[in-house]
């Protein structure tokens, strides 16, 4: 799981587009995108969200 968020973290799809799917803040995506916040330091909610999210555009992350 934690391998899959980072590949959601390090992709090109928008921090916008991850909040208005999964609801988690622009800021706190943000923040784990610059190294402030540790994937493994996200509340579990957090992460099953964005796990979700990577699951679902797999095809899309690959592709950035």
């Amino acid at each position: 799981m934690k391998e899959d968020i980072q590949k959601l973290i390090n992709s090109a799809i928008t921090g916008y587009k991850i909040h208005k799917e999964t609801g988690i803040s622009e800021s706190t995506i943000s923040r784990i995108r610059s190294g402030k916040i540790e994937i493994g330091s996200i509340s579990l909610d957090n992460a099953i969200k964005l796990h979700e999210f990577y699951k679902q555009h797999k095809e899309e992350i690959k592709l950035s």
